[in-house]
């Protein structure tokens, strides 16, 4: 007694659900098959990646209002086509009811800046407590992305001018450490020159007293009959007319002439008498 066969194809993505009678029989996978009369291709499910987009609108903890994106990445589990087909009618429906629960319990929980720093952590308590969920009706939630944050126009331009005038903040204190390292080293290097100035100055002197001392000392081996004060007075006198010399050089000097022999006298006794003060 031969038998009535048919045949029917699956697609290389897909799995048929058969039926017998109105009643599971079991499943098909890609390709040609036969099957008897009283068997039926009652759908196909496809293995394919579905990308599910869904936006909510909730609030953050610090009273932010924000549009949030959200890409859901689903699929149908192999071994568990029977559950797929039949458990629900509009599987996507399901992921979304149960996504807009799972993010509208965490959000408020966050403030606008966590949720920015915190959203892969977000996206992936997201994907395992819908996954958990939706496995059981067949399907598997492969990811769960939050893709976008949109607190709205009105609050990203005011979180950018914070950002703006924190940077101007900073970059006005490094400017002014700048300018105090600069005054800082200019005074130090001020301070440095004077002395160095200072202890040049004070070589400078030893060696025009060590100068002066030989030159008396060679005057008086010298010239005889010359006493200290002659030779104080030759030195004094000389040191005079150099110091005369050196302002007759600028441009605004005066020369000053004293006359007759005893001027010379006077000046001496005058500048000799100063610098025997001086030294006290």
């Amino acid at each position: 007694m031969g038998q009535c066969l048919c045949c029917t194809t699956v697609d290389q993505s897909g799995v048929a659900v058969l039926e017998t009678c109105g009643k599971f029989s079991g499943t098909a996978g890609p390709g040609c098959h036969c099957i008897l009369p009283w068997t039926y291709k009652a759908a196909s499910i496809s293995l394919r990646l579905y990308e599910h987009r869904i936006t909510i609108h909730s609030k953050t903890k610090d009273n932010v209002f924000v549009r949030l994106q959200l890409t859901v990445q689903v699929q149908a589990i192999p071994d568990s086509v029977e559950a797929a087909f039949y458990s629900v009618e509009n599987p996507l429906q399901i992921i979304t009811s149960y996504v807009e629960n799972s993010v509208e319990a965490k959000i408020p929980l966050y403030n606008l800046d966590a949720l920015f720093i915190e959203r892969g952590t977000i996206s992936q308590q997201l994907k395992n407590e819908t996954d958990s969920v939706m496995q059981s009706y067949g399907w598997d939630i492969v990811s769960a992305l939050i893709t976008e944050i949109d607190p709205g126009q009105s609050i990203t331009e005011s979180i950018n001018s914070i950002q703006k005038y924190q940077r101007l903040r900073v970059a006005v204190v490094d400017e002014a450490e700048t300018d105090k390292m600069r005054r800082v080293r200019a005074a130090e290097a001020l301070c440095e020159s004077r002395r160095l100035a200072g202890e040049g100055l004070a070589e400078q002197r030893k060696a025009i007293v060590a100068g002066l001392r030989k030159s008396v000392e060679l005057m008086q081996q010298n010239v005889q009959g010359l006493n200290h004060d002659d030779v104080l007075n030759l030195l004094l006198m000389n040191q005079y007319y150099d110091t005369l010399k050196s302002l007759a050089e600028g441009s605004r000097s005066n020369l000053l002439f004293i006359d007759g022999a005893g001027g010379l006298d006077s000046l001496a006794r005058e500048l000799r008498t100063g610098l025997t003060g001086s030294m006290k």
